[in-house]
């Protein structure tokens, strides 16, 4: 029978991507639990700011962009000007358009529809889950369903927390220190995805620069840091590096088709 996303009949989503869509779920609900936490922890440090909570619940809900929020609340708040904020929150936003190339193959066969509701809910474990499980989904319907139940989950979850965050910072006892959950989670993401040489170099650079020009004003030592980090990975790495080794094709079949 051909794959569908809808019955042609009743309008409704069969049986069978909705069970993909629950499994994705299933599979990502781990990472999920983490992201609430995660989001709980961002919604008390956006509370913390001087601005009205119902901005930054709108710009939660808006953006699905934790850490570029934080960086535009905090750069704002200190009165930056808005060449850095935004030359900072393109910065901090700058892997998605690596998640974007890594993951272009894959979406390229999803309606357009497809392609913006999964960039919509993308984020950085969303982006690691799907290049996961792209081999192990052939079928390009069932795995944008699957796609869709696990970074739904996930942002959901996580938008959710820093929602509860924000209306909650204000009564948390400063004695739990959520905060450090921020650069933790951020950490644990690092340490999974930086396994060669040129990743653990620019890693190291990155950091060394941001943390000796922790001075720099409005936070652009973020900016350097990644910068000084993109050019030790160019002086460093082979061509083959950018290219990535090869893994196979996956060979999509057409909508339609059984």
């Amino acid at each position: 029978m051909p794959v569908t996303d809808l019955d042609a009949f009743s309008l409704r989503v069969p049986r069978h991507l909705r069970k993909q869509f629950v499994e994705g779920a299933k599979q990502m609900l781990p990472l999920s639990a983490g992201g609430a936490v995660f989001g709980l922890a961002m919604g008390a440090l956006i509370a913390a700011y001087d601005m009205p909570n119902w901005a930054g619940a709108i710009g939660t809900v808006m953006l699905n962009a934790g850490a570029a929020q934080l960086a535009l609340m905090d750069l704002a708040d200190k009165g930056a000007p808005w060449v850095i904020i935004i030359a900072t929150v393109a910065v901090v936003q700058a892997r998605f358009a690596l998640y974007s190339a890594s993951l272009a193959k894959v979406y390229k066969v999803f309606p357009r529809r497809w392609r913006i509701a999964l960039a919509f809910v993308l984020t950085d474990q969303a982006a690691a889950f799907e290049k996961h499980f792209t081999p192990l989904i052939p079928d390009p319907v069932r795995r944008r369903w699957f796609f869709l139940g696990g970074a739904s989950l996930f942002a959901g979850m996580a938008i959710g927390g820093t929602l509860v965050g924000i209306l909650l910072g204000p009564v948390l006892p400063k004695s739990w220190q959520i905060g450090f959950i921020v650069p933790l989670m951020f950490l644990a993401i690092i340490l999974r995805t930086v396994s060669d040489r040129p990743g653990v170099m620019a890693a190291v650079v990155s950091a060394a620069v941001a943390v000796t020009a922790h001075g720099m004003p409005y936070g652009s030592n973020v900016i350097v840091a990644t910068l000084s980090g993109i050019l030790v990975t160019r002086l460093v790495a082979p061509a083959s590096w950018y290219r990535g080794a090869p893994t196979g094709e996956i060979v999509e079949p057409r909508e339609g088709t059984p």
